[in-house]
């Protein structure tokens, strides 16, 4: 990562904080909510998750380390279902365990991000916490999977809803079995990363 400016580091510090909040409030309301989404918890979603695409900027800037396509991976596969939360009526909506797909990204994306973001900025603001450390790269483990598979059931709800006769639902399952090759390489990413930061394989 090259050396950035004060100002750039203070951009930084300020991105990763708004982020960490915005994502903390958005969970809190989904609890406070009995995990439904709200006109209001929405807009923190889509507001959180539209944000996230600075980062690939971020990244081709060499601003912070994260590697261009990784980032851009991880913000498309996110928007792509962001844009599908936004589009399929709650009716539709398919449930494994008494949950929808929205409730189990909701939890997923929520605590990961509300962990991401502070472990950034508290890195930024050389505060470096051990217990951070330890959640980024341990609950990804449990939360990235419950994530796909929450992203996996609003991508079906939404083939639910416009069946696959149209060549918007064909390129959306075309993009689910993308996942196929993409959550492999993803999550062998972080567990490289894990390996790197804990010394855990």
């Amino acid at each position: 990562m090259k050396e950035i400016s004060g100002f750039i580091k203070g951009y930084l510090k300020t991105y990763n904080l708004l982020l960490c909040i915005g994502w903390l409030l958005f969970l809190l309301m989904m609890i406070v909510n009995r995990m439904e989404l709200s006109k209001t918890s929405l807009l923190l979603l889509n507001s959180c998750q539209l944000a996230a695409i600075l980062e690939i900027v971020h990244a081709q800037k060499r601003w912070v380390k994260s590697p261009v396509f990784t980032t851009f991976a991880q913000v498309f596969s996110r928007v792509f279902v962001l844009i599908l939360i936004n589009l399929v009526p709650a009716s539709y909506y398919i449930t494994f365990l008494g949950a929808n797909g929205v409730q189990y990204v909701a939890i997923a994306w929520g605590v990961t991000e509300i962990i991401r973001y502070a472990f950034y900025y508290t890195n930024l603001v050389e505060k470096k916490s051990s217990l951070l450390l330890n959640l980024r790269y341990t609950t990804f483990l449990m939360l990235y999977p419950a994530g796909v598979f929450g992203e996996t059931l609003i991508i079906f709800s939404y083939l639910k809803w416009q069946g696959l006769g149209s060549l918007v639902s064909l390129i959306i399952l075309g993009i689910f079995l993308s996942y196929f090759y993409f959550f492999p390489q993803m999550f062998n990413h972080m567990l490289v990363q894990r390996e790197k930061k804990l010394g855990k394989g």
